[in-house]
């Protein structure tokens, strides 16, 4: 008997439908009702699919993610050995169920899809940073209280001296823009000069 193709008893051609010339050939080779061992060929990790090429020689074997026995991802690893079981489909055999050798879980490829779920930027209350996880799920575990802007542990937040500082340099930045003594910025006159001005103006008209 020859694995390679298609073969049927003696003195029996196959007038069938290829639906059923896939199903002779998987009985032929332990694939209905009986396990075989092969090696992935590939595997998309992002479309989920690949083929197995079996070990008796046989015709590739598509496999879907969802027959995959593994917790998590699941996935093939180019040239992974496993088992697998199959059945006859339109487009050819596919595997009905997957495993590693003996039974036991798949091993998986080591890459995965990159993902383009965009993550909101949190502050993390444990280590202080701004990323995508809360202070009960933070990679560094449990730390000690500290501040978060200037990362002392001498005192917290509320009492930095450098967060104080940088509000004290905000402000007097931002009063600087008018002057009670001289011009305003940009050369512009101050509110001051401005409003007595005006006065004067008022108080030698009704005069």
């Amino acid at each position: 008997m020859t694995l390679n193709r298609v073969t049927y008893p003696p003195g029996r051609d196959c007038p069938l439908s290829s639906v059923v010339c896939w199903s002779y050939l998987c009985r032929v080779q332990g694939g209905v009702g009986g396990r075989r061992s092969g090696r992935c060929k590939w595997f998309n990790v992002v479309k989920g699919f690949g083929f197995i090429t079996p070990d008796d020689g046989g015709q590739d074997v598509f496999v879907h993610q969802t027959v995959i026995q593994m917790p998590g991802f699941r996935s093939l690893g180019e040239g992974e050995a496993v088992e697998f079981e199959c059945r006859p489909s339109e487009k050819g055999i596919e595997a009905t169920f997957v495993c590693g050798p003996t039974g036991s879980d798949c091993r998986g490829s080591d890459r995965r899809p990159i993902s383009r779920k965009k993550f909101r930027r949190i502050r993390c209350y444990n280590c202080g940073d701004f990323a995508n996880h809360i202070a009960a799920k933070c990679p560094h575990g449990p730390l000690p209280k500290r501040c978060h802007f200037c990362k002392s542990s001498d005192h917290l937040i509320a009492d930095c001296p450098s967060r104080k500082a940088d509000r004290e340099a905000g402000n007097s930045s931002s009063n600087g823009e008018y002057s009670d003594t001289g011009g305003g910025a940009y050369g512009e006159p101050s509110k001051s000069s401005t409003l007595s001005g005006q006065g004067h103006q008022a108080s030698s008209s009704s005069s």
